[in-house]
């Protein structure tokens, strides 16, 4: 298993008192504490996809107070996500998806710094969006746009949480191409075409707890806590509740 080099920023200057108080059940954890919660505070964080997987891994991500966020998605809420993307109500609907994200967002915590982007990312653009951020999650919904995410971030050496979901089962991991692990490592050879959840569905509860593994993996490589899941993919088989592990053998460190 490759291991992870450490925490991925350094803490900021410091904690107002209020902002100790609200987070203080995550600086009472061992081996995070008051510089934990500085480095999560400093931290600027590329979320693609603000729909079933980035909902929740967006929540959390506020919650956890990263100091800055950026959503980014060019769709707009429809009914049909509602099932599933619980970041939104009915007063979302038709709404561009990063507007509504970070007008809810904005609400759960003011002490944060919330960008929206309403654009897709191409080729082209994601230089461009993802500059200057620590950290990506891939949570969109089609290769396409994983795999140009995933060669963006080699461009510009950043690592990114990866999640995705199909019909009642999941899978979670980190890349980063410093440490000779990038996703087209996981797809050698991509699929010419991949089953759209409008054609196999969706179980609405599993997004969230994909989304929520998400979340902690970001958290975690921010701080430099735990055992990452770097040069490893999670599964999950919601109906079987089963969580299983598929080692990635990297190229080793670039």
């Amino acid at each position: 298993m490759t291991s992870w080099p450490g925490p991925l920023v350094a803490p900021t200057a410091t904690l107002a008192p209020h902002e100790i108080a609200r987070y203080a059940r995550t600086i009472s954890l061992s081996g995070v504490g008051t510089q934990g919660q500085r480095r999560l505070k400093s931290a600027r964080v590329c979320v693609v996809g603000a729909g079933g997987l980035g909902g929740p891994v967006l929540q959390y991500l506020v919650g956890a107070g990263v100091g800055h966020i950026t959503v980014v998605d060019d769709d707009v809420v429809e009914v049909r996500n509602l099932q599933r993307q619980t970041l939104y109500g009915h007063a979302s609907i038709g709404h561009k998806k990063a507007d509504a994200a970070v007008a809810r967002l904005r609400d759960l915590n003011d002490l944060i710094t919330l960008s929206a982007v309403s654009r897709r990312v191409t080729a082209e653009s994601a230089a461009d969006i993802f500059a200057g951020h620590d950290l990506v999650v891939d949570a969109v919904d089609n290769l396409p746009t994983r795999l140009v995410t995933a060669d963006a971030c080699q461009a510009l050496d950043l690592p990114f949480v990866w999640g995705a979901v199909q019909s009642v089962n999941g899978q979670v991991s980190v890349f980063w191409e410093r440490l000779g692990l990038g996703l087209r490592d996981l797809f050698p050879r991509p699929p010419a075409e991949m089953p759209r959840l409008d054609d196999v569905g969706v179980l609405g509860p599993m997004t969230g707890w994909v989304g929520s593994v998400m979340a902690t993996e970001c958290l975690k490589v921010i701080m430099g806590i735990g055992e990452p899941l770097v040069g490893r993919v999670m599964y999950i088989d919601t109906l079987g509740a089963r969580v299983s592990e598929l080692p990635l053998k990297g190229r080793g460190p670039q």
